[in-house]
């Protein structure tokens, strides 16, 4: 029997269409509602959405090649969506956040066993999914285009299940040669009728390959790409008859294709044989929607497993082991680096390229406030403050004196001077400006190089991937224009920017192993995130009598590291 705790949480941001990203303002300008099409626009456009959820489940094996798997759990959704003033236009007017939570749809399967040998297994699983979550949740106050208020019916992406019986089939080939194991997979989620609300969720298919490598015996790495398609809703639900994208049964669905890396730590390595966890997390390479939809961001689950059986005779044997093959090897000089090692990290960042650039089009507007002085072309953002997250990596000897390894960081930010507001120009070019540059989040996956100055002191070089969640908000304010140019005032309008986006960091560090166990460092990177554009999402148009203006913001996000950490090896 197994039983697992997974919380799970994904984010999405910016609109799709098909494959290309379209603007909030170009939505309510140009898609019709979808109850009346001819006769008006969208004036809700969500901006992001995030879910997060945690699922139990339970397998008992209650035959040699079968076990039943049993799955339930709770979900909360949350969305920040945009309201565009009156009955047309692209002005923003507000913003809004509703949210919704319940139990998921509980899920049972039946699990055969169907071929296994020393290095190959295949197994079958079918089962059902069961409408227990709700489809009828209060989203919460949402703005209306007059500056009211209205609660309703949750549109179908925020609500908790399908209400709908599924059947949920599946099949597994996995393989393993110490140290690599492999796999692919294939399973679906199909709709058996319609739900009580007049609608179901199209059918749902996927397929999985993955790789793993085990550096040590219960330490194991994995990547796994994962390609998806689901086709639009069928049917609508009279309730949900709001004038926003979300509300647009056929603004569901498509294909992706998703990367992730993970990592499985079986807990026989800390002395608890039966725990294991499993970390991964991932972003799509490529997406493809019936849009307009909010795309995929990124998407991270844990796995906490508990396994009974699991303290017989072959795993103490195997524990064992493992304690004997450290203390043979650490005779060897310098064999105290190698291994596993996990550790927390702390320290000062600050941005690398400070400036940022403004850029206007078009006649009246926009155009004309910058030409009147009254809108920057630049801003400065000298971004600083703490960094600290944690850490987790492998080194090996290459050498006497030369070390190799990969480390993995995740870090959270609090910088200070991201958002610069001011006033400028006079008269009815009075306009306040303020321009917010964020970064909540940032980590690295790099290599190490590193040389023995002393049998204790390390010096090492670094560098590698770096990833990072980037946000561009910019805010207009001119009371005095006609129409009043409004755009993300009191810093609650995402009309800018949000997004996780790669690069790299390299950089150098000091490390001084205080015990077998214990080391402190000190290190210096350097990243690059490239630079954000508001325009690659289209341009924010405002329009007076002048005519139609364009506007949009450009950032680099990279910057400098310092920080000191403390590694514990295992």
């Amino acid at each position: 029997m197994t039983l697992s705790i997974i919380p799970k949480f994904v984010t999405n941001a910016n609109s799709l269409i098909g494959t290309k990203r379209v603007s909030s303002q170009y939505i309510a300008g140009a898609i019709p509602w979808y109850w009346n099409p001819f006769a008006a626009t969208l004036r809700i456009v969500p901006q992001y959405q995030f879910i997060e959820s945690q699922t139990v489940t339970l397998a008992y094996g209650f035959a040699k090649n079968f076990s039943i798997v049993l799955s339930a759990g709770v979900v909360e959704k949350h969305s920040h969506l945009m309201t565009f003033d009156g009955a047309s236009g692209v002005t923003p007017r507000s913003m809004s956040f509703p949210g919704t939570d319940s139990l998921e749809d509980m899920t049972a399967s039946v699990v055969w066993r169907a071929y296994q040998d020393p290095i190959n297994r295949i197994k079958v699983n079918l089962g059902m999914s069961f409408p227990t979550a709700s489809t009828y949740n209060q989203g919460g106050a949402v703005s209306r285009t007059d500056g009211t208020y209205n609660i309703g019916r949750a549109f179908y992406g925020m609500q908790s299940g399908s209400g709908t019986f599924d059947v949920v089939p599946g099949v597994l080939y996995a393989g393993a040669i110490a140290p690599w194991s492999w796999g692919v997979s294939y399973r679906a989620r199909l709709p058996l009728a319609v739900n009580n609300e007049g609608y179901m969720w199209g059918h749902y298919q996927e397929a999985n390959i993955w790789a793993g490598y085990s550096w040590i015996p219960g330490l194991t790495t994995t990547v796994r790409a994962n390609f998806n398609i689901q086709s639009p809703i069928d049917g609508k639900d009279y309730w949900m008859s709001g004038k926003l994208q979300s509300a647009n049964p056929n603004y569901y669905g498509g294909k992706k294709i998703e990367m992730y890396g993970g990592i499985d730590i079986d807990g026989k390595l800390f002395g608890a044989p039966g725990y294991s966890v499993g970390l991964e997390g991932g972003l799509p390479v490529y997406q493809n929607l019936d849009g307009p939809q909010l795309a995929r961001a990124w998407q991270a689950a844990l796995a906490m497993r508990w396994k009974l059986g699991e303290h017989g005779p072959a795993v103490a044997a195997a524990r064992v082991g493992a304690l004997k093959r450290p203390l043979v090897a650490a005779a060897a000089p310098g064999a105290k680096w190698s291994g596993l090692y996990l550790g927390v990290n702390g320290g000062y960042t600050s941005a690398g390229d400070t400036q940022t650039t403004f850029t206007y089009g078009g006649a009246g507007g926009f155009a004309a406030l910058a030409a009147a002085g009254a809108l920057a072309p630049n801003v400065d953002l000298d971004s600083r403050g703490f960094i600290g997250g944690i850490q987790i990596g492998y080194t090996l000897d290459t050498s006497d004196k030369t070390l190799a390894g990969v480390e993995a960081d995740l870090q959270g930010l609090t910088v200070g001077n991201s958002t610069v507001g001011a006033w400028s120009g006079s008269g009815a070019d009075s306009t306040f400006l303020q321009a917010q540059r964020n970064q909540h989040n940032f980590g690295t996956v790099r290599a190490r190089f590193g040389y023995l100055v002393t049998p204790t002191i390390l010096a090492y070089g670094t560098g590698g991937l770096a990833f990072g969640e980037a946000v561009l908000n910019p805010t207009y304010f001119s009371p005095l224009r006609s129409p009043v140019l409004n755009f993300g005032v009191g810093n609650n309008g995402l009309v800018g920017y949000v997004d996780m986006r790669l690069g790299w960091a390299a950089g150098a560090g000091l490390e001084w192993m205080l015990s077998p166990s214990w080391s402190v460092k000190t290190e210096y990177l350097r990243y690059d995130l490239g630079t954000a554009n508001t325009a690659n999402i289209g341009p924010l148009y405002y329009a007076d009598k002048a005519g139609l203006s364009s506007g949009a913001w450009k950032a680099p996000f990279n910057g400098n590291v310092l920080r000191a950490g403390l590694n514990y090896h295992l």
